[in-house]
This record gives structure tokens, sequence and C-alpha cells, in this order.
């Protein structure tokens, strides 16, 4: 895991640091048909190029292998449903079996009540770092926060009240790989009943 620094504060890297940048930067999180051939999400610059793209890994829409630009995955997500609460665990490497020591963080639901849309994310053995994702009530905004300061921002863009894409405002040193994959465990385990995910980097 590598770390940034930002206003004498460090923000670690959970996925990898080859997606921070040195300034503020806007991404976006494309939402793609079902019949697109684009995969189910994109996240592109504001320009339209791609950066990384999540695809359905199987016949199962709720397990996806997120690539770069490149076609390199990045990350897998492989989601349980039927669990009471959201949860994801975070590997490092694209294997079969994993060890303790490949989980990078891991991302649960605060609160059953539906209308809570809190969820926390915790590093490994590091008590010092914590991010909390927090969605508004009707879903449109969410905040990424570290120990409490924000430093990534989500808006959904709608088309014909159907959400088409989220910008996000991510400040400096922050992990966007990170970022977007936290947004859009989040969107599968709302939109799809999904509960728990398994993330595996293969970075």
């Amino acid at each position: 895991m590598s770390q940034t620094e930002e206003k004498g504060s460090t923000i670690p890297a959970p996925i990898d640091s080859t997606f921070c940048h040195p300034t503020s930067t806007q991404f976006k999180i494309v939402i793609q048909s079902l019949f697109s051939g684009g995969g189910t999400y994109q996240v592109q610059d504001l320009e339209g190029n791609l950066v990384l793209k999540f695809a359905n890994a199987s016949f199962l829409c709720c397990n996806q292998v997120v690539s770069d630009a490149s076609g390199n995955a990045v990350v897998t997500l492989k989601t349980k449903i039927f669990s009471a609460r959201g949860k994801c665990k975070a590997f490092r490497g694209n294997k079969k079996a994993y060890e303790p020591e490949d989980l990078l963080f891991s991302m649960e639901k605060e609160s059953l009540l539906p209308w809570k849309r809190v969820f926390r994310i915790q590093l490994p053995g590091n008590e010092s770092d914590e991010f909390t994702l927090s969605v508004s009530c009707w879903g449109s905004h969410l905040k990424l926060l570290h120990n409490g300061a924000v430093i990534a921002e989500g808006d959904v863009k709608r088309k014909f009240l159907l959400d088409r894409e989220l910008i996000v405002t991510a400040k400096a040193g922050v992990d966007q790989a990170f970022v977007a994959s936290v947004i859009v465990i989040y969107r599968e385990w709302e939109f799809q009943g999904s509960d728990r995910l398994i993330c595996t980097s293969g970075r």
C-alpha cells in the first residue's frame, strides 16, 4: 500500500498510487446499458478517455472484473447475495486463494436501516486511517471521507429520469481506482439488492 501527502495529512492509496494525481481531479463513472458491449461501468476522464472498465465476469451479473485502459485486470468484484448488511473485502492479486496479507481493505454498511446509507471502509491492521462513504437520502450525492475529512465527492447526472453517469471530484493524492470501486460497490449493493462483495486487485 502506498501513501500520498495532502496538507500535512497522509492519505493511503489502498489499490495503487498510479491512480493518484498531484492535483485535484475530476473524472466520471459512466453507467453502461445492458447491451452496450462496453461493460457495466466505465471510468473516464472528462475528455472521455477510458481509465477503468467494469465488466461482468460471468453470466452472473453480480461478478465483475475491473480493467485499466490497457485491458489489465485491476480489481475483481464478487457478490454474495441475501446478506443482512453490505460487506466487501478487497484482496491483492487475481488468484483463487488469498493469504491474510493480501487483504487491502474491507467495507461494510454501518446500519441495517435502509435510509442510513453510510459505509465504513477500513484498512487491515491500521486503526489510524478510516474511510467512510456517505450517500444522500435520494442517492444523488456521495461523499468519501478520510478520518472525517472529505477527499472525494460524486454527483449523479440523470437523463430521462435514469442515472447515466456520476461526476466525481477527487482531491490531490487520492486513489481514484479506490474511489470508483467503492462507489460501484455501493451502487451494486443498492440497486441489485446485493450485500457482500469480494474485491481482488490485479495491480
